[in-house]
């Protein structure tokens, strides 16, 4: 723990503790230690650039010391310098994109295929559209979207970068999806807006500096409604894969619960891909039960290499009106 904490940082600090050691399954000492220190990145290769992706790795290799990661193609856990790559040629000419492991986990739950209609409602930086428009070949109608203005011109430099093919690029708020676009998607990935608690480091005195009940449960209320707007652009028989990068059940299992408890349409499934860090989706969280299928949401620990993570996939049903 950081020295000196005001009183009331410290009672801050303990009340976070307690609650993502109850989310996570841990003791509060082991959610402590789990969430300090600096995340290590992982690096993916592009295979929509011209040059192979042999050759690519070939070079990438001899950067730094990396890892294959077992359960997704073309990445690596990055065990040297990442600099060593983010200073490389091959990394400004879009050949290999670094992002954390956690994010690579979405785009391979969402089981996109060329020629689909796919909608990714809060897109920004791009790093998760660019996973998907690899895994289909950029033979898909990619659809990007950002609710916030600012972050399009970082979009449109990694849309551009990564040599993505997209349909359109918008800036519509997640909650209002709904009522500002005329059309169906077959997938949909809702990467939402979140308090960002798995990207918390303890080690630093001001860590929690933003962090509030108050700030979480506004969040769960925006979600909610994004989620409820996004599933409603959904078509029959499509798939809508819901994320975010923070630990809190109002966040993540909450807004998920309240949807399929309000559309019978809605239905939960496993995520098609195996995370040797994952973890069950809650049930039941302060005194609120979820619906028992959210067990196959998954949850991601936190460690050096993910941040901690939840992710849900929820098909329509394909005879919804």
């Amino acid at each position: 723990m950081p020295r000196n904490l005001h009183p009331a940082e410290a009672r801050k600090r303990k009340l976070f503790l307690d609650r993502t050691a109850s989310a996570l399954g841990l003791r509060a000492e082991q959610a402590e230690r789990l969430l300090s220190g600096e995340l290590r990145s992982s690096v993916r290769i592009n295979r929509l650039h011209a040059r192979p992706a042999d050759e690519i790795a070939e070079e990438l290799s001899g950067l730094t010391e990396l890892q294959p990661i077992a359960w997704c193609p073309d990445a690596y856990h990055i065990f040297g310098d990442k600099r060593a790559i983010t200073g490389s040629a091959l990394f400004a000419d879009g050949q290999v994109y670094v992002q954390n492991a956690s994010s690579l986990i979405p785009g391979l739950a969402l089981a996109a295929e060329p020629g689909q209609a796919i909608l990714d409602v809060c897109s920004s930086p791009g790093g998760k559209a660019a996973h998907i428009a690899a895994l289909t070949g950029n033979q898909a109608q990619l659809w990007v979207n950002d609710g916030i203005k600012p972050r399009l011109s970082k979009l449109r430099e990694v849309v551009d970068l990564m040599g993505m093919r997209i349909e359109d690029m918008t800036n519509i708020p997640g909650q209002y999806l709904d009522k500002m676009l005329d059309r169906k998607f077959d997938r949909i990935l809702l990467d939402a807006q979140c308090s960002g608690e798995g990207m918390v480091n303890l080690e630093w005195s001001d860590s929690l500096r933003y962090w509030t009940l108050e700030r979480i449960e506004k969040m769960s209320r925006l979600q909610q409604r994004m989620l409820v707007s996004a599933f409603k652009c959904l078509a029959p028989g499509g798939v809508l894969v819901y994320c975010t990068c923070t630990i809190a059940p109002e966040e993540n299992e909450a807004p998920v619960d309240h949807l399929v408890r309000h559309n019978e349409s809605a239905v939960i499934e496993p995520i098609p891909v195996a995370i040797p860090e994952g973890m069950a989706g809650l049930e039941s969280w302060d005194k609120r039960t979820f619906d028992p299928e959210l067990r196959h949401a998954m949850r991601i620990m936190p460690s050096p290499y993910f941040e901690a993570f939840f992710i849900c996939r929820i098909r329509k049903r394909a005879d919804a009106v």
